[in-house]
């Protein structure tokens, strides 16, 4: 005989199926979260409560909740913080009592219907929570959601969130856009000077613009510290009396400020260490939206010294609040290039049966420096030679590639590249097979 009681559990089951998924929940607008500052020990200490949402963690339910049926909340791109200040969450609202279980998890937390039924429509708020953010990351999302579990095993689970509320979201505080230094150096102005190719001869210039993002646990930025480092010895130039300097070897703040020049700063002051191989911007006061930092030269006319290229700048930036909590750091600034020459040798070929010749001419007044690139069996093999082409000169490189050729294992046929970093060059190749006593000019 089929019995009622059966029905009415048929019919309850039905009813909860129709609604699977009505529940939602929500924080109110998700809130943007200082990823540095939220990690700092001092301001967020990776960590996040109710306080810092829009609104409270609420779940309007979908359908009627019956004593003794479990609620959970689950969250995603964090954990429960389960002892201490987020040990006893509570979860409160509409018709029903309901009583903290446990955290089944380090995500989820659980309840239980103690008293009375919750009504559909009902809100209930998730309070008392802490959640531990060490393994955020930028861009990351915290979010949460919630399901009813009936005590009645055939029903199971029911009125599960169809979408989790994203409640925090994290970010770089700051978002940094770095204009790189590209000067070249000009061979032809006595490497005192940038080329025509560069925005001036006499200067380059990094531009360093910030956004703040700001957000919860984000630090109020007072002073930036910006470390750059390369070769800065050409800036001696500045301690010449004719540059306005006081020659006693030193350069000094006034000739360091010739040098270093700066626009869209807030307050910069820039220092230089003895090595003169590392400049520091220090900027105090809020941050500025661009800070441009001119490097200047006093040029090939006033008998500048030789600016090092090539090289690379890299920078460490360092960005404090009054109580000097801080956000790093570090990316390339740059490089400086050198104008020169470039000449390939399409075909050379190495070994016991061969000898090479190869010369470098250099017709101009600058001295350059030579390296060689050896292509061959897939590889690329280069070096900067101990000769140099001399000015008015005729530079004979052959026993040093040779010797580079054999040292690297290169035989059989190989291509040269020949770069000097000097104006007016011209580099001539040829080979000479011993067996058969030929020479063949191939550049």
């Amino acid at each position: 005989m089929f019995k009622k009681s059966l029905l009415a559990l048929a019919l309850t089951s039905a009813a909860l199926s129709g609604v699977a998924n009505a529940a939602t929940i929500s924080s109110g607008t998700s809130v943007a979260v200082s990823l540095e500052g939220n990690q700092n020990v001092n301001l967020g200490a990776s960590a996040l409560a109710p306080a810092s949402l829009t609104t409270a963690l609420t779940t309007t339910i979908g359908t009627a909740y019956i004593i003794n049926d479990v609620v959970t909340f689950t969250v995603s791109g964090a954990e429960f913080l389960t002892t201490g200040a987020g040990a006893a969450p509570t979860l409160v609202g509409g018709a029903a009592t309901y009583n903290f279980i446990d955290y089944s998890d380090a995500n989820t937390v659980r309840f239980r219907v103690a008293a009375a039924d919750a009504v559909a429509g009902n809100g209930i708020v998730l309070a008392g929570w802490s959640l531990k953010t060490g393994s955020a990351v930028d861009k990351s999302k915290v979010s949460f959601k919630s399901t009813a579990l009936s005590s009645n095993s055939t029903i199971g689970a029911y009125d599960t969130t169809a979408v989790g509320s994203t409640s925090f979201n994290f970010a770089k505080q700051l978002t940094t856009t770095i204009t790189k230094l590209n000067g070249q150096v000009s061979t032809g102005k006595g490497r005192a000077q940038f080329t025509s190719t560069s925005t001036s001869a006499d200067n380059d210039v990094l531009t360093i613009a910030n956004t703040d993002g700001a957000g919860v646990n984000a630090l109020t930025i007072a002073k930036a510290v910006h470390v750059i480092t390369g070769d800065y010895s050409w800036m001696m130039d500045y301690d010449v009396v004719a540059n306005g300097g006081d020659l006693d070897g030193i350069l000094d703040a006034g000739e360091l400020a010739a040098a270093v020049t700066t626009v869209g700063c807030t307050s910069a002051v820039a220092t230089m260490n003895t090595a003169l191989t590392a400049l520091t911007i220090t900027d105090t006061g809020a941050i500025a939206a661009s800070c441009a930092i001119a490097l200047n030269n006093v040029g090939y006319a006033a008998g500048g010294s030789v600016i090092k290229a090539p090289q690379s700048f890299t920078m460490t930036s360092t960005y404090t609040d009054a109580t000097a909590n801080a956000i790093t750091a570090s990316a390339s600034a740059g490089a400086f290039s050198l104008d020169g020459s470039s000449t390939d040798i399409a075909f050379l070929p190495f070994g016991t049966d061969y000898a090479q010749s190869i010369t470098v001419t250099n017709d101009g007044s600058v001295v350059g420096a030579i390296t060689v690139t050896i292509t061959a069996g897939g590889m690329a093999y280069d070096t900067v030679l101990v000769a140099t082409a001399a000015a008015k000169t005729v530079t004979n490189i052959s026993a040093e590639v040779a010797a580079f050729a054999a040292a690297s294992g290169v035989t059989g046929d190989a291509a040269i590249n020949v770069t000097t970093n000097a104006p007016g060059i011209v580099v001539k190749g040829l080979y000479y097979h011993k067996p058969s006593q030929d020479r063949v000019l191939t550049q």
